[in-house]
């Protein structure tokens, strides 16, 4: 039997190996990428047809070079997953091997036993396979995404929709955002990283599963007992296999001649995807004594905090990752750029990044301090991200965070006519509350310190009557707001100059029209302010914490619920109203499962 610990340790040596691809597949993309793109003269001056033949050329190039990558990946690959097996099965068995000794049967080395070896190298063999399949469609996808990266920035350029730089900035953007990608014979799309780990982690679950049983039949023994950790899966609750919590640390009759007890894969799953050593499940199972029971028998309420914990740390574990692996991205594109503008545009975004990412590190190392948990250095790391990157990293988040103090400055000094004063420490000047002031449409719209003049309100409240608002609950150019916002305090949406969008950003939260902006407050935020007052009550630094780490889910509310209640908004509206409340969740490195709602809006 495996401990959940051997079972983390043992399959997450896969990680630096799918790194090292994932990486290649971006830096070679944006190589290529980038020498097409050239200087903007060349670039604007390139003929349709000269671009395609440019673009099919160096998709080709792609395809073909990464085709060679994925050979030196899966040689690699073969190597390690054969070890990994290996390690696993000669744990898994020596527990079970002590055990059956201690009740008087022969002891046997796992490499002794023929049929052992043969489930070992069986399910090896498979997962290996499945690897090398699943790898495979990735050429053709990188290949795919490569050739739309390059025709989509050729047709915003010439089409006159967007700068020559900002096009460049949103290919590269668009590359270093979406992982390398993997397709299944079903069709379903993941990302590579995920394929591959969670083809190994069920694969050796599988192996040390089928090692134990077969250990179970050839000695005849009955009783079974299932390892149990604390923050084990909690599934839909109640007494079924995706509940790991209720089944775990319990014993189970294989056969069911022992009539006490549950029968094995009927109570846990076991040779299920959602059951006992189905995916990334982290429990193992052995023979079993009813009168020695090795775990603890965890508290509901403890395991369910532990488990919610877990998952908050691993989702920021991801969002650091991901940051990295931008950061190695961006720095690919600034070290190709040929054109100084763009260079320019880019180490503006790699600022920015490298700022994100001080601050995500910081709330890593506050979240697992708080929360008593073990920092997992190995699941923040990234390949090819070494000392020197970190280095570059650092300091380009030391420009960042200067140049926005003296943003700060400047607009200070320049506000006019006391409309707004960037002040205390939450940014404002008055009594707003941190709860009240995270429900802002923030981005690079038009800037909240520009009056909105007559003609400008009258649209406005045009705009207000089109989504069946009343016009009682506006106010215009509000001094205590620091940008549009519902003020839970007055019950009222203040309207201030960022209220117009920026139709030359490619952001959704950006390009939101006016009155998508209106129905994000009035039918994403008003309806909650109940919600917000008594949080608003509560000034622990505790709720304070809560408010700010939910944040992203309440913007993300107010986009959703306003595509889908506000009326008379067009095709557009929605769109990107749910491409906001999206980009809310990824921003916080949440991932969400599309629902039907969500499917039609984007997709028709």
């Amino acid at each position: 039997m495996l401990t959940p610990t051997e079972i983390l340790e043992v399959v997450d040596t896969m990680q630096p190996i799918v790194d090292e691809l994932k990486n290649w597949i971006t830096r070679d993309i944006i190589r290529r990428m980038m020498a097409r793109f050239k200087r903007e003269e060349d670039f604007t001056l390139t003929g349709t047809d000269e671009w395609q033949v440019e673009v099919y050329k160096a998709a080709g190039g792609h395809y073909e070079a990464l085709q060679r990558e994925i050979q030196r990946f899966t040689k690699k690959s073969d190597r390690e997953v054969k070890e990994i097996f290996e390690d696993i099965g000669v744990r898994a068995w020596e527990g079970d091997n002590a055990f059956y000794a201690n009740y008087g049967f022969d002891s046997v080395s796992l490499f002794e036993s023929e049929s052992m070896l043969r489930l070992l190298e069986d399910t090896y063999k498979r997962t290996n396979g499945e690897i090398h399949n699943l790898t495979r469609t990735t050429a053709e996808m990188s290949q795919q995404k490569l050739i739309k990266a390059l025709d989509s920035a050729h047709f915003k350029v010439m089409s006159g929709a967007q700068s020559y730089t900002q096009a460049v900035k949103d290919a590269v953007n668009e590359i270093i955002d979406t992982q390398a990608t993997v397709r299944y014979p079903s069709g379903h799309i993941d990302t590579i990283e995920t394929a591959i780990l969670r083809a190994v982690r069920t694969g050796t679950g599988q192996a040390s599963g089928n090692i134990t049983m077969q250990g179970l039949i050839d000695r005849d023994w009955d009783l079974i007992r299932v390892s149990a950790h604390l923050g084990a899966r909690y599934g839909d609750g109640g007494q079924n296999p995706s509940n790991h919590f209720w089944w775990q640390g319990k014993l189970y009759s294989r056969t069911g001649r022992t009539k006490e007890y549950p029968l094995f894969e009927e109570a846990t799953g076991y040779g299920t995807g959602e059951g006992l050593c189905g995916w990334n499940c982290r429990h193992s199972f052995g023979p079993g004594d009813p009168n020695h029971n090795p775990y603890k028998d965890f508290d509901e309420e403890e395991n369910k905090k532990a488990y919610d914990l877990s998952q908050k740390q691993r989702r920021a574990e991801s969002r650091i990752r991901k940051t990295k692996t931008k950061l190695i991205g961006l720095r690919e594109a600034i070290d190709n750029a040929q054109d100084e503008k763009v260079k320019e545009n880019l180490q503006e975004e790699y600022n920015k990044e490298a700022s994100k990412l001080t601050r995500y590190n910081a709330q890593y190392d506050k979240f697992c301090k708080d929360n008593n948990l073990k920092k997992l250095n190995d699941r923040i790391s990234v390949a090819k991200w070494n000392r020197s990157e970190a280095a570059k990293a650092r300091k380009a988040a030391n420009n960042a965070n200067r140049k926005a103090a003296n943003n700060v400055n400047s607009v200070d000094k320049s506000a006019e006519n006391g409309i707004i004063k960037i002040g205390s420490e939450r940014g404002i000047d008055n009594q707003m509350s941190l709860a009240e002031e995270k429900r802002t449409v923030a981005g690079n719209r038009k800037s909240s310190f520009y009056v909105l003049n007559a003609k400008d309100i009258e649209y406005v409240k045009s705009e207000i009557v089109a989504i069946g608002a009343n016009e009682e609950d506006f106010v215009f150019n509000s001094d205590i707001t620091r940008g549009t916002c519902f003020l839970a305090s007055d019950g009222k949406i203040h309207i201030k100059g960022n209220i117009f969008p920026d139709e030359y950003s490619s952001h959704p939260r950006d390009k939101l029209s006016i009155r998508a902006v209106l129905a994000h407050e009035y039918y994403g935020h008003r309806p909650y302010r109940k919600q917000y007052l008594a949080e608003d009550n509560d000034t622990s630094p505790e709720a304070m914490d809560r408010i700010l780490s939910r944040a992203w889910a309440d913007e993300f509310r107010a986009s959703y619920m306003a595509a889908k209640n506000a009326p008379n908004l067009t095709k557009k509206d929605r769109v990107l109203l749910i491409q906001d409340s999206l980009s809310r969740a990824e921003e916080a490195g949440v991932t969400i499962k599309y629902n039907d709602f969500i499917r039609r809006v984007l997709y028709g």
